[in-house]
């Protein structure tokens, strides 16, 4: 069986990943009072005014299902196993796009659905984040 691939960390994402491993979705918002806008994939300014002011913030974890499709076949060896699963872009309450899986068994009707974050063991001290449906 071939392993899965990590995410490499970095000084800049370590928080995201320290964040996923203790079950909180962590996303960086700028400091500029012009701005103060949420950033999402980790980077060292931000993309929106360029300012170099980042903090780490907790998110809800809740968003709404922009696209998905559903995989056969995967991009690596180590997720063979796990096909067939869905890869949904989810819009975060907070703003940014965020791409992951579905965690549980996709309805049908999945765009514009409710969803939250949850965090899935993806192996050694690693979890990663997925979301599912929330209808509560």
């Amino acid at each position: 069986m071939t392993p899965k691939p990590n995410p490499r960390n970095t000084p800049i994402n370590a928080p995201f990943w320290e964040g996923c491993n203790a079950g909180r979705l962590m996303l960086q918002r700028c400091t500029a009072a012009d701005c103060e806008r949420y950033v999402y994939y980790p980077r060292a300014c931000c993309p929106h005014c360029g300012g170099g002011d980042l903090d780490w913030v907790e998110a809800s974890g809740k968003g709404h299902v922009a696209s998905w499709t559903l995989v056969h076949r995967p991009h690596h060896a180590g997720f063979g196993r796990e096909t067939p699963y869905v890869f949904l872009a989810v819009t975060l309450a907070e703003g940014p796009l965020m791409y992951s899986r579905l965690a549980g068994t996709p309805p049908r009707d999945l765009v514009g659905r409710s969803v939250r974050a949850v965090f899935v063991e993806h192996g050694p001290d690693r979890k990663m984040p997925f979301f599912e449906i929330d209808d509560g």
